[in-house]
């Protein structure tokens, strides 16, 4: 997919208002040549903190070193990075929320005062030492859909914070007819609404549909798909006219089979569906509740509407 991620500001589809906010910081900071601040991007998974990031780079015209929150689980770990940092670089993490609390509280003082606190543990031979280090002067970029998991002096550090809302239908229709003329799928305008509609306002979901759609096509010999073939091709990734996947759907009949207006606690639902309470909540839930089929209550959940083509 990095044949599609956009490279700089101006390539990017939506989020008009972050990028307005991130040029002024960025010409303030050519301007006054001084490094950026540091700067955190949340939001949901899949709209481009990470795109944004590596464009942000290419607008400072900087390097850009990336680690991933999950492998940084003591201070050892983040040091070949820092060690790599030159004056205005770019440090970014993404899923930043996945860092360790000790990693979050070491990183502390290093990016306020740019300076490395490497213990020396103690030996026969010695009572062991802190040594310091300077390093030089640079960006701390990081990317969560869960900026609540990170310590609050930690996220007092990113001066500048922006929240990646999702995508209109409008924009992802032409972020669709974009990225479709790049990796050669002809389609109609038709079925980019199609697409744009059944992608949750998510580009990352936008992208992966174009793919299917070109493998779909290549493997039945069809130069251009019509909107017919593309809602089959559709289809046959479980995804419906709404956006919904099967645990969706299923998730949704769960509730419609009970009394109208019953509430069903999220254990239950649990149990019913044979999946976590964290997949139910973060992965399944949220797109529920925006399209309007259900309700989180202090009672449990409750069905607004079933299975319905929208108005």
């Amino acid at each position: 997919m990095s044949n599609l991620r956009p490279q700089r500001f101006d390539d990017l589809i939506g989020q008009d208002e972050i990028i307005q906010n991130l040029k002024i910081s960025v010409k303030s900071a050519m301007v006054r040549r001084d490094t950026l601040s540091h700067c955190l991007f949340y939001g949901g998974a899949g709209l481009g903190k990470t795109t944004l990031a590596r464009a942000l780079a290419n607008e400072l015209n900087v390097p850009i070193e990336i680690a991933n929150g999950a492998s940084l689980s003591t201070s050892k770990d983040v040091l070949p990075y820092l060690m790599k940092m030159t004056r205005g670089s770019i440090f970014f993490i993404d899923e930043i929320h996945r860092v360790s609390k000790k990693v979050q509280e070491y990183l502390l003082t290093v990016i306020e005062d740019f300076r490395l606190d490497i213990v020396i543990p103690a030996s026969k031979n010695s009572q062991g030492e802190t040594i310091n280090i300077d390093i030089p002067k640079f960006c701390f970029v990081g990317a969560t859909t869960e900026m609540g998991d990170l310590v609050q002096p930690f996220l007092d550090r990113f001066k500048l914070k922006h929240f990646i809302r999702t995508y209109s239908v409008e924009e992802l229709s032409e972020l669709v007819s974009i990225n479709a003329k790049k990796i050669k799928v002809d389609i109609s305008e038709e079925s980019v609404k199609i697409i744009s509609k059944i992608s949750r306002g998510v580009p990352r979901l936008a992208n992966n549909f174009l793919e299917w759609l070109r493998d779909y096509g290549v493997a039945n010999g069809l130069r251009n798909l019509s909107s017919e073939q593309v809602t089959k091709a559709i289809k046959m990734q479980g995804i419906d006219e709404n956006g919904l996947n099967p645990i969706d759907r299923k998730y949704l009949e769960v509730l419609i089979n009970l009394p109208k207006g019953t509430h069903i606690g999220v254990n239950t639902l649990c149990s019913a569906l044979s999946l976590d309470r964290q997949t139910i909540e973060q992965k399944i839930e949220p797109y529920l509740m925006q399209q309007g089929y259900v309700n989180r209550t202090s009672k449990g959940r409750v069905l607004i509407r079933g299975l319905v083509t929208p108005s």
